[in-house]
């Protein structure tokens, strides 16, 4: 496998890209109505053109469509009532913090993508009805350690379909959150909603400075502002180092820490307008083993997957 690693390069500063603008919007919440429609077409896509491996891919579309769907039945959250918000605020919390006891509601989730899976292949057929099968009380065991990301106690065939309908749930709890409710934590490397880590880096076109990054939550797909050049883990400065598999997508890079000696992948919009953080991780796998075998460990989980099995 031919690669090219790239040495930490400078990075031009946000304010010199955009010419004295103010910063870019600090977060981004998830569209519900188009989020997981454009996911499942993004892995179609890839599917497609022979990126990755196909099979796989064409089982996360389908469950993205069945997330589409589960989402759209999913019951709207209870209003936070104002003391909690007022208590994330003075505290730096992410008010849909993952630390909470679990809503039933997820559960109901997972029965609605497990019905909209009727045709799925039977190995992934069996899984879910293993799942379904499943008390409510070691459902939620395993769903909170994957929130915890305990990869070890899970069963890895089990953490997507796990893992898409805690999506979901979250997805629906941010939406109706709203942006205004968001703001800056005192730990900018996780989400400000839930306080997840984020599955990617994403350098976006639809904002008023094109190439301006946002992390990705892996959770709730809220996005939020952090500058180029900046460690996603340890917020290091001016220490990363870029990677690519030659012959590979142009927009895809993993940008590795050589203070932490994490990663986390880059998908540039100004090269691939369509890159999903979700789809495109899936396809890159290669892009993986090559920071791995260079002495880089991902700092960044994607539910549909373990990491080591993939």
């Amino acid at each position: 496998m031919a690669s090219s690693p790239r040495a930490p390069i400078r990075i031009i500063p946000q304010g010199e890209i955009a010419g004295g603008l103010k910063e870019p919007p600090a977060f981004r919440l998830p569209d519900p109505n188009s989020l997981f429609v454009d996911r499942a077409a993004r892995f179609e896509v890839l599917a497609a053109n022979g990126v990755g491996e196909k099979g796989f891919l064409r089982l996360m579309a389908q469950l993205a469509r069945a997330q589409h769907n589960a989402l759209a039945r999913h019951p709207a959250p209870a209003a936070l009532n104002a003391a909690h918000l007022e208590r994330c605020t003075q505290h730096g919390l992410p008010p849909l913090g993952t630390d909470a006891p679990l809503d039933a509601a997820w559960r109901g989730a997972l029965d609605g993508i497990a019905g909209e899976l009727h045709d799925a292949p039977a190995a992934a057929r069996q899984v879910l009805d293993h799942l379904l099968a499943q008390d409510a009380a070691l459902l939620d065991t395993q769903a909170q350690r994957l929130l915890s990301l305990d990869y070890p106690a899970l069963d890895a065939a089990s953490v997507p379909f796990i893992g898409a309908a805690l999506q979901v749930h979250w997805v629906k709890r941010v939406a109706a959150l709203g942006e205004g409710v968001l703001k800056k934590l005192d730990v900018p490397t996780v989400c400000p909603a839930c306080g997840s880590p984020p599955v990617a880096s994403v350098l976006r076109i639809d904002v008023p400075v094109p190439g301006t990054r946002y992390l990705h939550c892996a959770l709730c797909a809220t996005e939020w502002y952090m500058t180029r050049g900046c460690c996603s883990q340890c917020e290091a400065q001016d220490k990363l180092a870029y990677f690519h598999i030659d012959g590979g997508n142009a927009a895809v890079r993993g940008e590795a820490c050589e203070e932490c000696k994490g990663y986390i992948k880059s998908f540039n919009q100004e090269k691939d307008a369509q890159a999903d953080p979700y789809a495109d991780d899936l396809a890159s796998l290669a892009l993986d083993i090559l920071l791995d075998e260079s002495g880089f460990e991902r700092a960044s989980p994607n539910y549909f997957f373990v990491p080591g099995q993939g």
